[in-house]
């Protein structure tokens, strides 16, 4: 009896942990960004690992010191501020500020495939120096003069250079060299140098004038941290029902393409939150005709949906019906059985 009593208990406490976890007690939302679990702001709110904090003041959300601008459970990722680091030269009194990044121990780690290092400048060496399990080093390099023609969005080395980064990084420094600085004027004395979500940035010949670049944007810019659960692939998490972070009937597991671990998605004709408990819910496909096309009578089925042309009717249902008395426009071809029946018998 006293054993069921303890029982009992536990199964009550873990309840109650779930409920407080993924219920409507947690602060899900800071300033205008949502903030869905496995994310928190509140002890108890979050995964291990995954707490944010939420300046009340600013409405400004935050990964330790990271400024986070977005959420994505679907693809993994955030968005985040990052400063820009510069360097100007004054032969008198030069003056730069080198930026490094760490996320070592957070579940981040630096899109590859969404961010671009970036560096403007008519002198300027940037690099770009890394590490993963080894050293990782890239960078580019950008030249100009009097007579460069310059054209904006064009960025191949005529005052703006871009170049990708390798997947797996969560810690990069910047720093910056140069020809000797023989290139540069008094309008363009300054080097910038950055890792930005590519989509954002398109160069224009403006960012060239002086600190135009750098005040525009307050010193700062976007970037792309991709997030995944877990130092394991699917197959060994799911052997772990109590840590599986797939929670959600109607959800599958994604190994993450960026480092280590994995993600969760919802399945197909599904959507919502899969790391919470009936997270994932039935899309009624019946009600978006524009995404799930029906010209015909619509049938919304859990996970699918069936759409048939109504009685009377003939066609393709996702694309058009027409009555079945008129006759089709196109030429008909033979019976290939009738056809060959009478070369047998011919």
């Amino acid at each position: 009896m006293m054993m069921s009593r303890k029982l009992l208990l536990l199964l009550l406490l873990l309840t109650a942990t779930a409920a407080m976890a993924f219920g409507q007690n947690c602060i899900r939302r800071c300033g205008n960004i949502d903030v869905p679990y496995p994310f928190g702001i509140e002890p108890g709110c979050y995964r291990d690992g995954f707490d944010l904090s939420c300046n009340v003041t600013e409405s400004k959300l935050y990964a330790g010191n990271i400024e986070i601008i977005g959420m994505d459970v679907l693809n993994g990722q955030a968005r985040v501020y990052k400063r820009i680091s510069w360097d100007c030269h004054d032969p008198i009194a030069p003056s730069k500020e080198s930026i490094a990044m760490d996320l070592t121990g957070s579940p981040f780690t630096f899109s590859d495939t969404r961010n671009k290092f970036t560096a403007i400048g008519c002198d300027t060496i940037a690099l770009f120096v890394g590490s993963t399990d080894q050293s990782y080093s890239t960078g580019c390099v950008s030249i100009c003069n009097d007579n460069t023609t310059f054209s904006n969005g064009s960025c191949f080395g005529a005052g703006c250079c871009q170049t990708s980064i390798l997947p797996g990084l969560q810690f990069f420094n910047i720093t910056f060299s140069s020809t000797g600085h023989k290139d540069i004027s008094w309008d363009n004395p300054c080097s910038f140098a950055f890792l930005v979500d590519g989509s954002w940035y398109s160069f224009r010949t403006t960012d060239l004038n002086e600190t135009d670049f750098y005040d525009r944007n307050d010193g700062r810019v976007p970037m792309v941290l991709d997030w995944s659960i877990g130092d394991v692939g699917c197959e060994e998490a799911r052997q772990n029902s109590t840590s599986y972070a797939c929670r959600s009937n109607n959800s599958r597991c994604l190994n993450a393409t960026n480092g280590i671990g994995y993600l969760c998605n919802c399945s197909s004709g599904y959507q919502g939150n899969p790391y919470v408990e009936g997270g994932c819910e039935d899309i009624d496909e019946c009600t978006d005709r524009n995404t799930y096309p029906c010209h015909g009578s619509c049938t919304n089925l859990p996970g699918s949906y069936l759409c048939a042309c109504p009685k009377g009717m003939r066609g393709n249902p996702h694309e058009e019906c027409f009555p079945s008395s008129e006759r089709s426009s196109e030429p008909s071809s033979p019976d290939p059985c009738i056809l060959f029946l009478f070369l047998i018998f011919e």
